[in-house]
């Protein structure tokens, strides 16, 4: 079979997801193909501590928004003015978990603490906080 209808057939999917760097680094070396490829392999990322109470404050701030938007209900005088208020609240309650999904996935290691702690600023549910404080 040729390397065009490689693609089209599910064999051997099973070798590239067992193979390494060092065995695809191995195979590079004695590949017929010069402009062939190593597989990408995933390396786990470390979270430690403050990456887990990161996600906890940000569930927290999730559900802060949620409480936020069941006690406060709003009327809007037309339809696409309720349609953009509710974008808004659902874009304010996915916001801080997004946020720490986006840290984690992008930022180096050394700042993804900076990055989560201005999450926490940004994405706070400031309306609930200032009501608890006043």
């Amino acid at each position: 079979m040729n390397r065009d209808e490689d693609a089209l057939h599910w064999e051997g999917d099973d070798e590239l997801d067992r193979l390494s760097v060092v065995d695809a680094a191995d195979e590079a070396d004695g590949a017929a193909e010069p402009g062939a490829s190593a597989p990408v392999v995933r390396e786990a990322r470390h979270r430690g501590p403050l990456g887990w109470l990161m996600l906890v404050l940000a569930v927290a701030a999730t559900a802060g928004w949620v409480v936020i938007l069941v006690a406060n209900p709003v009327q809007q005088p037309s339809l696409v003015a309720l349609a953009m208020y509710q974008l808004g609240e659902l874009l304010a309650v996915l916001t801080p978990l997004l946020w720490w999904f986006v840290v984690d996935r992008v930022a180096p290691l050394p700042r993804r603490a900076l990055w989560w702690l201005a999450g926490l600023v940004v994405t706070a549910p400031w309306p609930l906080v200032a009501g608890v404080l006043a």
